[in-house]
């Protein structure tokens, strides 16, 4: 999946959870230490969230993280065994 995609996902589901709860970005970005304009561009899906940020949004946003990544489509099994095979075959050449 593409980051920009996941990063949307992920961003869309903060806004409908703030809103649900009526917080505005301010009063979201005061409860994670951030600024408020880190959560506008969580909401827009183009801030890299950080494992410390998702954390602090789902106990503010009182949601599982399984919640933030609700929908999102499974990795790419196949692109996944090339590259462990690939990995797999490199080890045994080198030997290590």
């Amino acid at each position: 999946m593409n980051d920009k995609v996941l990063l949307r996902k992920i961003g869309r589901v903060v806004r409908e959870r703030r809103l649900a709860l009526n917080f505005t970005q301010e009063c979201l970005a005061e409860l994670l230490g951030v600024h408020w304009q880190t959560i506008s561009a969580i909401e827009r899906g183009v801030y890299p969230v950080s494992l410390l940020i998702f954390a602090r949004l789902c106990q503010h946003l009182e949601i599982g993280p399984e919640k933030l990544l609700e929908g999102l489509p499974a990795p790419d099994v196949r692109r996944a065994g090339r590259i462990k095979k690939a990995l797999a075959r490199k080890r045994r050449v080198s030997g290590g």
